[in-house]
């Protein structure tokens, strides 16, 4: 009576992972976007996993602490995140934990079903997200669930 899913058995959906934003489809071609780092090489950047597929491939969100929706059980509520889905690293490949660009947090980090299931009901279709970012982020898991 199992249902096969379409979902990673290594990364659970909720799992966080540190990274830099030049490192996301979306910070291409942008070098040091955070210059006040000391490190040059600090993976500042918490992303959140919100879909996968069984190849380990990982639909995120960028978490922030000046978004425009806020994760009300996520480190006390002052964790927020932008409702933009994201399955591509800045070399066009899909994201991956590769222990480089984007590496693990530890499961106490982890964001909860709740929060998860908000984030997809405000990237797909909350009344307060646009039009065209709704559409993008139904193609974006499309795409990543219809792996070839």
């Amino acid at each position: 009576m199992s249902k096969r899913k379409n979902i990673s058995k290594k990364v659970p959906i909720g799992r966080t992972l540190q990274t830099r934003d030049e490192y996301l489809a979306s910070g291409k071609d942008r070098e040091n976007i955070k210059p006040s780092h000391k490190n040059k090489k600090d993976l500042y950047r918490r992303v959140g996993v919100v879909d996968s597929n069984l190849a380990d491939e990982l639909a995120v969100v960028k978490l922030t602490t000046k978004g425009r929706h806020s994760l009300e059980d996520y480190l006390d509520g002052r964790s927020t995140y932008k409702a933009f889905i994201e399955i591509y690293d800045n070399n066009g490949k899909k994201i991956k934990i590769d222990n480089i660009k984007f590496i693990e947090n530890k499961p106490y980090r982890d964001i909860n079903k709740r929060d998860v299931n908000n984030i997809k009901i405000n990237a797909l279709i909350s009344r307060n997200t646009s039009n065209k970012l709704k559409k993008d982020n139904r193609k974006t898991l499309r795409e990543l669930k219809n792996r070839k």
